[in-house]
């Protein structure tokens, strides 16, 4: 094996931090993480890569805002974004002959896969696309690695290998045969060179088996393949010359582990030009110490709508704000009317926002949380015979046990699956700990009670939000905007108005099909 491997730079952990040690992952379904992940032009590989740095992967300023530089200055630079892509695609290419070498089976020749592989990455490291008009430490160090590549003794040797490998235009052998006049063992006593490159060398004839080569077809094999003196001679070549190859294969591979990193640069940079190109604001959020416990947006916008305001929909902004002195919000409005979006909304720009991507805001300050606690409604879980209530309970319980004042909490609608009364008793009882926790919390309810209890004080440090909607009597006009105070109601009887489910439509939809005798007599 080859000593003295240079090893790829760490682009995506530069300072090693380890995974978290919380199992606390349901925020990935309850904010969609995913959906969001799958809006990001990624490799499958590298999605699966951005997946583990958000989910699993611990995080502190310092990595943070080495991220934030990379995307920053990938985000204003188009010609040094687009130097990237191409690197990715080239890495790629190599990648592929690696794994075709790597993977190799008796449907081809391993030599002739070890040559494409050679050829390919010494042609990559030879012509990389120029990154040196890169500020960014992670950029910077990707092309000092392979310009180190490039002036390196293995790579040198590599090229003379390569190029040697590509003269030569036949082998001297002696050949042994038995009694049966069959070829059973061989020894190369000569490699045979050209000074000028041939059209194609020794190896591509034997590999080729084309019928217009004629002296070949006739001596080692035809057009079904090679003949038996034709696989000896490739076996022999194999065995000689595999473990040359062998030898560079372990570089190689380290270069290549820098394709998913390059590309989870290249396409989150991609990503918030896109949303850019919608509409959307982004900006490189302020990060702030979780001691501080604060955050304050400015029009912010849920990522998971781009593309919906196309489709006439209209993104509305809005802000979002907490603090050590008011870390309590409870949001009332009407359904569809944006409070689940909203609090998805302030989970997805704090996930972003601490991993050291941008967010779709004008402006943000954001301190780091120790963990994102979610709880969205859910369906019963018949397999464990468990009703929607019962598994909200055992929800509420991980978190009381896991959370801490520096945690991220937000409630969807919670303790729904019970009468109202006891789903309002034990939302105060909810509400009363987190308000004494002291995390940041944000509660959605159609239980308006619940806002009373706000307004009397019974939080100091709480306050109520509501989704803004208006009435005409006719129509409910969605305003998706976020203010101060309480809904006083959740519009139910307005909505099935307007869907055209109020009793009479029933009755209308449902007379011709009535069971009931007198039926007509009823409706007069």
């Amino acid at each position: 094996m080859k000593e003295n491997l240079l090893k790829h730079p760490e682009i995506i952990n530069p300072y090693n931090l380890s995974n978290k040690s919380s199992n606390e992952r349901a925020f990935v379904g309850d904010l969609n993480l995913n959906i969001l992940l799958g809006s990001v032009r990624f490799s499958p590989e590298t999605r699966s890569l951005a997946s583990s740095v958000m989910v699993y992967l611990d995080s502190d300023v310092k990595t943070a805002k080495y991220r934030q530089n990379t995307l920053e200055e990938l985000i204003k630079t188009p010609k040094l974004r687009k130097n990237v892509e191409e690197v990715v695609k080239s890495l790629g290419d190599v990648g592929y002959k690696l794994n075709n070498f790597v993977n190799r089976n008796t449907y081809g020749s391993s030599l002739e896969h070890g040559l494409r592989l050679l050829r390919t990455y010494r042609e990559f490291i030879c012509n990389f696309t120029n990154l040196e008009s890169t500020q960014s430490k992670a950029i910077s160090s990707v092309n000092n690695y392979l310009k180190n590549i490039r002036d390196s003794k293995e790579y040198s040797e590599l090229c003379g290998f390569v190029d040697r490998i590509d003269n030569l235009v036949g082998v001297d052998f002696r050949v042994s045969i038995n009694e049966n006049g069959s070829p059973i063992n061989m020894s190369a006593l000569e490699l045979i060179e050209k000074e000028d490159k041939p059209k194609k060398s020794f190896f591509e004839k034997l590999s080729g088996n084309k019928k217009s080569d004629e002296t070949q077809e006739r001596t080692l094999g035809n057009s079904y393949g090679l003949n038996e003196l034709g696989k000896i001679i490739q076996n022999y070549l194999d065995k000689k010359f595999i473990s040359v190859i062998d030898e560079y294969v372990p570089q190689i591979k380290n270069v290549t582990k820098l394709i998913e990193p390059l590309d989870f640069y290249g396409g989150f940079a991609d990503y918030f030009v896109r949303l850019c190109e919608e509409g959307f604001e982004i900006s490189k959020p302020t990060l702030l110490p979780q001691e501080k416990r604060k955050m304050v947006v400015k029009n912010a916008r849920n990522p998971l709508l781009m593309g919906k305001e196309n489709n006439g929909h209209k993104i509305v902004a809005n802000d979002i704000k907490y603090d050590e002195k008011d870390n309590i919000s409870v949001i009332t409005g009407p359904n569809n009317g944006g409070k689940t979006t909203y609090v998805k909304t302030v989970g997805l720009i704090q996930l972003m926002a601490q991993n050291g991507l941008f967010v779709p805001a004008k402006s943000a300050e954001i301190s780091f949380t120790d963990g994102i606690y979610t709880h969205f409604v859910a369906p019963d879980d018949i397999t464990n015979g468990e009703g929607r209530y019962r598994n909200e309970l055992r929800r509420m319980k991980e978190i009381f046990g896991n959370a801490t004042p520096y945690s991220l909490i937000i409630l969807d609608e919670p303790c729904g699956g019970t009468s109202y009364e006891e789903g309002q008793r034990q939302s105060l009882v909810l509400l009363d700990g987190f308000h004494k926790l002291g995390s940041a919390t944000y509660f959605t309810t159609h239980m308006h009670p619940l806002t009373k209890e706000v307004d009397n004080g019974r939080y100091p440090a709480g306050r109520n939000l509501q989704v803004k909607c208006i009435d005409d009597g006719k129509k409910i006009q969605y305003t998706y905007k976020v203010v101060p105070g309480s809904s006083g109601k959740s519009y139910g009887e307005e909505i099935a108005r307007e869907i055209g489910l109020r009793p009479r439509n029933i009755m209308g939809a449902i007379s011709r099909r009535a069971s009931i005798k007198g039926y007509k007599e009823l409706l007069r």
